[in-house]
């Protein structure tokens, strides 16, 4: 198994320079809070029009791109107006192509493409957004019934939990099934991700109060993740209605434990490392927490179905940023449920009330060092301008001393 991470690594690690550079804001972490080094403010309503987080002058970290619902959100048709003679003999165009639309989507995940797969409970298939060449087509809708997780492995395998089987369905790419697994190991099982790695599949089971891990390629059943809880015990490794799960770059596997307003963390071998979180209305807190997913830096993504937002934080639980607000503008959510990341930094949040599939972009760390850089270069400047002009006061306030 891979080493578990350190105390205290993996934290974004900006220079104490454009620390500096880069002020507090009122409703969103900067890069301080980006940096660990602060706490946030509690999750508060965002203007409905904010499409970057922080919003400027702060550096953008998550920016949003698109929302999908279906064809239609990836080549808008134009409508034909019927004639005149059409009208007076009584035909009428669709308006409606018929082509499905998302209803209740929850789970989603990418390939090695960049398809978007959204496990869609109501339309009991996975939803695939082709978005370079605009197109949406459908998996296993004649063998779904109520599909919620969904996940990738690194050979395009798609995996989906349908949570009515009991089981986990695995398709090709071409939506031919590959087999299913899992029958007689869950109560009520919701997500799913996968340790391309150490080859793990990890299946939350809701009910059931526990997570279910598996051999990735033979399917064989391994071992469960926890346990339920007795009466109001909060201890180390029990659940309450666990729901989603995802695993960072070092093999340890978060899970949102729903209805103890917490995440738990285990390593590979399914040992406890850390938790964080309680019910509350600030930052770190939850109140119904679901989605979770890891970027590129390690740092995890926790939607509220609650709050209808997300709240983003380092390995050790420290909050970093949060994203959304309840509403139907761009980066607002009704219902918020499932996340994904890719390798392409795009955070895929699903909606269930509104059927919507809300596409971001974040600006990985890398890529952020440039604008962290540049605020700091100009807060030195503006900070060396001012002494500056404090030593010039100074130095005439002084020379009229001596005159006088």
């Amino acid at each position: 198994m891979k080493n578990t991470r350190a105390k205290g690594e993996g934290r974004l690690r900006i220079s104490g320079a454009a620390v500096v550079a880069v002020p507090l804001l009122v409703f969103s972490l900067s890069a301080v809070g980006w940096a660990g080094k602060k706490k946030g403010p509690p999750p508060q309503a965002q203007a409905p029009l904010v499409k970057a987080w922080p919003p400027p002058p702060d550096v953008a970290r998550v920016i949003y791109l698109q929302t999908l619902v279906g064809e239609s959100s990836l080549k808008p048709e134009v409508r034909k107006k019927t004639s005149f003679l059409d009208r007076m003999a009584g035909v009428s165009l669709p308006q409606d192509s018929g082509k499905p639309r998302t209803r209740a989507p929850y789970g989603v995940a990418t390939d090695s493409t960049g398809r978007i797969y959204v496990a869609d409970v109501t339309a009991a298939a996975v939803f695939v957004f082709d978005l370079d060449n605009k197109k949406v087509t459908l998996i296993g809708s004649q063998k779904l019934t109520v599909p919620s997780g969904v996940a990738i492995d690194d050979a395009d395998r798609i995996f989906v939990v349908d949570s009515q089987q009991l089981q986990v369905f695995v398709f090709r790419t071409d939506g031919s099934l590959e087999g299913t697994f899992g029958s007689g190991k869950f109560v009520r099982p919701v997500g799913v991700a996968i340790d391309n790695e150490n080859r793990f599949v990890y299946v939350v089971d809701a009910m059931g109060n526990r997570v279910a891990v598996f051999d990735a390629d033979s399917y064989r059943f391994l071992r469960y993740v926890g346990k339920p809880k007795t009466v109001d015990q909060l201890e180390p490794g029990v659940f309450d209605r666990p729901t989603n799960v995802a695993v960072d770059s070092e093999g340890n596997v978060y899970v949102t434990d729903t209805f103890n307003a917490r995440v738990q963390v285990f390593n590979a071998d399914g040992e406890f490392l850390r938790m964080w979180g309680k019910p509350g209305t600030t930052a770190g807190c939850f109140m119904r927490p679901k989605g979770i997913a890891i970027d590129r830096d390690d740092h995890i993504y926790v939607v509220d179905s609650e709050f209808n937002n997300v709240q983003v934080f380092d390995t050790e639980g420290r909050t970093l940023l949060f994203f959304g607000d309840r509403g139907d503008a761009p980066g607002t959510f009704t219902l918020a449920a499932g996340i994904g990341i890719d390798s392409f930094d795009r955070i895929i949040v699903t909606e269930q009330w509104t059927g919507r599939v809300q596409v971001f972009h974040y600006v990985n760390d890398k890529a952020a060092q440039p604008e962290y850089d540049k605020a700091a270069a100009e807060a030195k400047k503006r900070l060396d301008e001012q002494l500056a002009r404090e030593k010039a006061v100074r130095e005439n306030s002084a020379a009229g001393k001596n005159q006088r």
